[in-house]
């Protein structure tokens, strides 16, 4: 199950930088749920799966089991508004990091907030480097800011236990899981299904605030707008040549002597040997030293070319045949590997008859972002907002060596 059952407004959602082409659904709250983007991989260490030193980045959570437009890249996005004059720094109480309008934002919070969006992602708060920690405080900070303002300005707006209660419900049914799986998955996060109500509420008071505020003054995008979008992104709605692969690893870190790398060299060819008479995935659930292999039967899905393999991997898996396996191991900076192609899909491109509905949802969607981020900013101009000095400093954590993963996750197919 996933670790994420609800992105509440006080939690912001730290991830790997993502584009968010195709997001299509009105989630006029961004503000409120900031992401805050870090290279948050490089704190960990490295990975055994045979992906690439810099990931792909992946699609969003919006645009899973949805047409090939979930795969855009490198969007181009609208001129962001205008932002708030920055606030001079004063002095506030001890514990205070801000204030806005008199009311205190306190560095406990920030730090709480902090620690479960870390655990949130599965990572102990203290693999993050000081800089990048500096920099996911400051944005929490503001991201606490943007709510307080937004929280008064929308007090007034009435939400009814009905509207909660359907809205609770289309989140479980997205979300699935049995009643007890999202109970013990919400304690974990130290939530309850009340707390994720209470939550839900306040997101949808501010939305609907929001979306008042902006009604009637944004215009919805037409054909023409789809068709020029389409044709001066045409690589938004390619997909390319994707193999599906299976791999038994033996692993050879860097710092392995010499003879550990012929040690795993020589079991990567005895490997091969039993794989032209043995069955692949049962070999990969004995054999490799990937943890999950034996689950997964070294299943690694589809994969493009570029972009998600490391490139000796890659390169390996698009020479094979559907059903080869590799005639000799292949080397990587995780270890040897022997793969086998299970599959393969040719490229192809999705019409804009079939894109357009999707890009008309994205492209008026991003005029209401640009509506709201334009209230925001305003918003922000008229409140009176009063930032710590100095600026919040997080503790220093101590300096040690990436750690290797010891459960390395699944290569992901690439998004749909």
């Amino acid at each position: 199950m996933a670790k994420i059952f609800y992105k509440t407004p006080r939690q912001p959602q730290m991830t790997v930088a993502a584009s968010r082409p195709f997001c299509m659904k009105n989630n006029l709250t961004r503000p409120l749920a900031l992401a805050i983007t870090f290279a948050a991989s490089a704190a960990i260490g490295a990975d055994a799966t045979p992906k690439k030193d810099k990931p792909a980045k992946a699609a969003p959570a919006e645009a899973k089991a949805e047409a090939k437009p979930g795969a855009v890249k490198n969007q181009e996005k609208p001129a962001a508004p205008a932002t708030a004059e920055a606030k001079p720094t004063v002095k506030l109480p001890e514990g205070v990091l801000a204030t806005v309008d008199g009311d205190p934002i306190k560095s406990a919070v920030v730090e709480q907030t902090f620690q479960q969006v870390m655990a949130r992602q599965g990572m102990p708060a203290d693999a993050m480097p000081p800089g990048q920690k500096k920099q996911a405080y400051q944005m929490i900070l503001d991201n606490l800011i943007t709510e307080r303002i937004i929280v008064k300005a929308s007090a007034a707006t009435k939400v009814s236990d009905e509207q909660v209660d359907a809205e609770f419900a289309q989140i479980r049914k997205q979300r699935g899981g049995t009643d007890e799986e999202i109970k013990k998955e919400l304690e974990k996060m130290g939530m309850s299904i009340e707390s994720v109500k209470k939550d839900l509420r306040a997101q949808m008071q501010q939305r609907n605030w929001m979306e008042a505020q902006i009604k009637g003054k944004v215009a919805d995008a037409n054909d023409a707008d789809a068709k020029e979008f389409y044709e001066k992104n045409p690589q938004h709605f390619e997909q390319p040549e994707q193999v599906r692969a299976s791999h038994i690893l033996f692993m050879a870190k860097a710092d392995a002597t010499p003879e550990q790398v012929t040690a795993a060299m020589k079991k990567a060819e005895a490997a091969i040997v039993r794989a032209k008479t043995e069955d692949f995935a049962k070999l990969a659930g004995e054999l490799s030293e990937e943890p999950g292999a034996k689950e997964r039967g070294g299943d690694l899905n589809f994969f493009p070319r570029k972009g998600m393999m490391v490139e000796p991997f890659a390169e390996a898996a698009f020479k094979l045949k559907k059903d080869e396996v590799t005639a000799e191991p292949v080397r990587t900076q995780f270890g040897y590997h022997v793969i086998k192609a299970t599959d393969r899909k040719a490229g192809s491109k999705q019409s804009l008859d079939d894109a357009k509905a999707k890009i008309l949802g994205y492209l008026t969607n991003e005029k209401k972002r640009a509506a709201i981020d334009m209230l925001i900013a305003d918003l922000r101009t008229k409140s009176k907002i009063e930032i710590a000095t100095p600026a919040p400093e997080p503790e220093p954590a101590a300096e040690k060596k990436p750690v290797e993963a010891t459960t390395p996750p699944v290569s992901a197919p690439p998004a749909k």
